[in-house]
C-alpha cells in the first residue's frame, strides 16, 4: 500500500492566561479570515472578535461557533449539530421541528455570545468580558481564548489536549489506488433513482494511508461540512458489499410518469439487464461521477440546505438486496409517487442506500474515540471543503505526545 505525506496535528497550544491575552489584544488591523461558510468574512461580529484578539484570525475561534450554539439536546433540533444550521432555522424553519426551535436571535447564542451581546457587540465588549467565565468551566474567557479553546463551551478548556488528527489533501488522496464502481443510488423521497459510475478511493485504503490502527475499532462516522454525520460499522469498511443488480426497466409505455430511473449515456462493459453488476462494490470516498469531478458542496443561503456533493462524497452500496426477492436490489419509485402496480413501485423493505451517503464528506472519526481529548471541530467542515481536505481522527489515529509529521 502506497503511503502518502500526511500532517498530524496534536494542538500543542500553550495557555499562558491573561498575559497571553494581553498580547492578543494589543494588535491592530488583523482582518477576519472566517472559517465559516462564505458570507461571514465581512460579519461585523467576526471583525470585532479578531479586532480584540488579532492572533485568533483564521483559527478555530474565527468561527460562528465561538458565539453561536448548535441544536438543543433532547429536542427535535438536537441533530442540528452545526451552529450554522441551528441559526438558519430562524430564516428557514423546518416544519418537522416542534421543540427546541429558536424563537429569536438570542436563542441561537451560547453563554459567551449572550454576554458579548449584552456588553455591546464590539471589540471593546469582547475585551470587557475577558475576565468572566461564560461557560462555567472554571476558566476565564481570556484564558480560553489565549489557549484557542471555546469560551462558550464547557467541554472545551485549557489542559485538555485536542484529539490527534491526520489531514490528507487533494493531491495525496488522488495518488491512492483509484477505484471505479457502477452502482445504484436508491432514494426514498426523491422523484428519481440513479445508476452512476463513481470513481474514488476505498475508505479502508484511505485509513491505511493515514496509518490508522483499526484494531478494536467498531466503525467510523463520516461527517458533512454542516456537522451531519452517518455511522458505518467496521464490517462495511473492511469488506466488500454484495454485487448490485442492473435493471433497464421500467418501460414507460404511454405514461412518462412510469419512468423514474436515470442512468449514464454509456453503460460500463459487462453490465446486463437483470444481472449482477460485475465487480465488488466497496464503501467509497468518491471524487467523480460519470467521468466528471463532483461539484463542490455549498450552504445555499436561499434555502438553508446543503447543495452539491463534492469535492468528496461518501457512497455506500446496497447492503441488503432482498427488499424485493423477485428483483433483488432493484430501484423503486419515490415513497409518495403514484402507484402503478407494475412491479416498480415503492417498497419500504428495499435498501434505500442514497440516504446512507454523505455529500461533502470532509471528516472521518474512527470509533470509539479515546477519552481524555477534546473532540475535533467536526461541526464546521467548510474550511476542509474549500481546501479539498479530509481529516481523520479518533481511535488508532496518531500517538499522543509524538511530534507532528
Amino acid at each position: 500500500m502506497r503511503k502518502v505525506a500526511r500532517l498530524i496535528i496534536f494542538g500543542t497550544v500553550a495557555a499562558s492566561g491573561l498575559a497571553a491575552l494581553a498580547g492578543f489584544a494589543g494588535g491592530r488591523g488583523q482582518a477576519a479570515v472566517s472559517r465559516a461558510y462564505r458570507g461571514h468574512e465581512n460579519d461585523a461580529d467576526v471583525k470585532a472578535f479578531v479586532g480584540a484578539f488579532p492572533q485568533a484570525a483564521g483559527t478555530r475561534l474565527d468561527d460562528c461557533q465561538t458565539c453561536h450554539r448548535a441544536g438543543v439536546p433532547g429536542t427535535d433540533t438536537e441533530r442540528e449539530f452545526s451552529p450554522c444550521g441551528y441559526c438558519h432555522l430562524l430564516a428557514f424553519p423546518n416544519p418537522k421541528y416542534a421543540t427546541g426551535v429558536p424563537a429569536s436571535f438570542e436563542d441561537t447564542l451560547n453563554p459567551f455570545g449572550r454576554e458579548y451581546k449584552a456588553a455591546g457587540r464590539s471589540a471593546q465588549a469582547i475585551r470587557s468580558i475577558a475576565g468572566r467565565d461564560s461557560d462555567g468551566d472554571g476558566v476565564s474567557n481570556g484564558e480560553e481564548i489565549a489557549a484557542l479553546r471555546q469560551p462558550g463551551d464547557s467541554a472545551s478548556r485549557p489542559g485538555q489536549p485536542p484529539a490527534p488528527v491526520v489531514t490528507l489533501g487533494w493531491d495525496e488522496i488522488r495518488k491512492l489506488p483509484a477505484r471505479s464502481q457502477f452502482m445504484l443510488m436508491n432514494t426514498t423521497k426523491e422523484a428519481t433513482d440513479e445508476y452512476a459510475l463513481f470513481e474514488g478511493v476505498r475508505v479502508v485504503d484511505l485509513l491505511e494511508a493515514a496509518e490508522v490502527d483499526l484494531e478494536g475499532a467498531a466503525g467510523v462516522t463520516v461527517f458533512a461540512p454542516d456537522g451531519y454525520g452517518l455511522d458505518f460499522p467496521i464490517d462495511e469498511v473492511r469488506r466488500p458489499f454484495p454485487p448490485g443488480y442492473y435493471y433497464r426497466g421500467p418501460n414507460p409505455g404511454d405514461d412518462p410518469e412510469k419512468s423514474f430511473v436515470r442512468r449514464p449515456g454509456r453503460l460500463p462493459e459487462g453490465v446486463v439487464d437483470g444481472r449482477a453488476i460485475p465487480g465488488e462494490p466497496w464503501l467509497l470516498l468518491a471524487w467523480a461521477r460519470d467521468g466528471r469531478l463532483l461539484e463542490t458542496s455549498v450552504y445555499e443561503k436561499g434555502t438553508g440546505r446543503l447543495e452539491g456533493e463534492g469535492p468528496y462524497r461518501l457512497v455506500r452500496p446496497q447492503r441488503d438486496l432482498l427488499g424485493d426477492p423477485v428483483r433483488p436490489g432493484r430501484p423503486d419509485r419515490a415513497s409518495k409517487a403514484k402507484v402503478f402496480g407494475d412491479g416498480w413501485d415503492f417498497a419500504a423493505a428495499i435498501d434505500h442506500n442514497a440516504g446512507a451517503c454523505v455529500r461533502g464528506a470532509c471528516v472521518i472519526r474512527v470509533n470509539p474515540a479515546p477519552g481524555g481529548f477534546e473532540d475535533y471541530d467536526w461541526k464546521n467542515g467548510w474550511p476542509l471543503v474549500a481546501g479539498k481536505k479530509i481529516v481523520v481522527f479518533g481511535r488508532g489515529v496518531g500517538r499522543p505526545g509524538s511530534p507532528p509529521r
